[in-house]
């Protein structure tokens, strides 16, 4: 076991009714993890084997409740996965372990252990590297230098990017400009060219849930997978999964166009 690293599965207690699937999905696929897991929400407690929750106590921001969460880790480093992210495909222990090795001997801040397309590097530009590992360094000035996607962190460096005042949303902004002054190196690791989906050593279904309602696809991998879900929340309409498909194969700037125009239109709704 490496006692310097543990897995943070981060969530708050109006997602309980994903906690289930996605811990159906991590034993699954991950049932020799070799780190502790611990499960953080705000009060509701739940039994569930081999998990260990940190509660937050409150309800408040997202980075307050996070920096709570934190102090109460005992380890060095963590894996940070939010509750909606479903593994689905055998994790690699050797793989993970040589991540955080590369991890440790950089001096590393943080290490984004998810690969994307290479559509996506515009968001994270970096230099690439090849040593043991296939690795890049992200550039500062990154629109996304940190993000909330699968990555290993050194944990004193993400406490000390949080801004208690912000969301998830916000601490991917305004965190990635404040990560610029940081002297440790953020890394990724280097997507294969060959896969045109979210994989690494940890692959995973990226999201389940989208304003709080249930991906289509994420239902039928469950179903797939034979796992049983308590439909509790709405699904997304097939239109909704067809406009958000275009939206995120489509460029970056071609996004901010969509965003910009969307809020245009809401407020001429009003």
């Amino acid at each position: 076991m490496n006692a310097s690293t543990a897995i943070l599965v981060l969530s708050c207690d109006k997602y309980a009714d994903i906690w289930p699937v996605f811990f159906q999905f991590f034993k699954k696929y991950w049932s020799d993890c070799p780190f502790p897991v611990y499960l953080a929400n705000n009060f509701k407690i739940v039994e569930l084997e081999g998990v260990k929750q940190i509660l937050s106590q409150k309800k408040s921001t997202w980075s307050e409740e996070l920096q709570i969460i934190l102090g109460n880790i005992p380890e060095d480093n963590v894996i940070l996965i939010l509750e909606d992210y479903f593994i689905y495909q055998k994790v690699d222990n050797r793989e993970v372990l040589r991540a955080i090795a590369l991890f440790e001997n950089m001096k590393a801040g943080y290490l984004r252990l998810a690969c994307f397309p290479k559509m996506y590097d515009e968001l994270w530009p970096f230099e690439p590297k090849i040593n043991d590992l296939a690795y890049g360094v992200i550039s500062k000035n990154a629109n996304y230098r940190v993000s909330l996607q699968i990555a290993l962190w050194n944990k004193d460096v993400l406490q000390g990017l949080l801004n208690s005042e912000e969301s998830p949303w916000q601490f991917e902004i305004e965190g990635s400009k404040r990560a610029d002054v940081v002297e440790h190196p953020f890394l990724c690791l280097i997507a294969d060219p060959h896969k045109n989906y979210v994989h690494g050593p940890i692959t995973y279904y990226c999201t389940a849930l989208s304003a709080g309602k249930w991906m289509r696809g994420a239902l039928k991998l469950c179903k797939q997978n034979k796992i049983e879900v308590d439909v509790q929340r709405p699904v997304e309409t097939m239109w909704e999964q067809f406009r958000r498909y275009i939206y995120i194969q489509s460029p970056l700037k071609m996004r901010k166009f969509f965003d910009f125009a969307g809020t245009r239109l809401k407020i001429v709704w009003k």
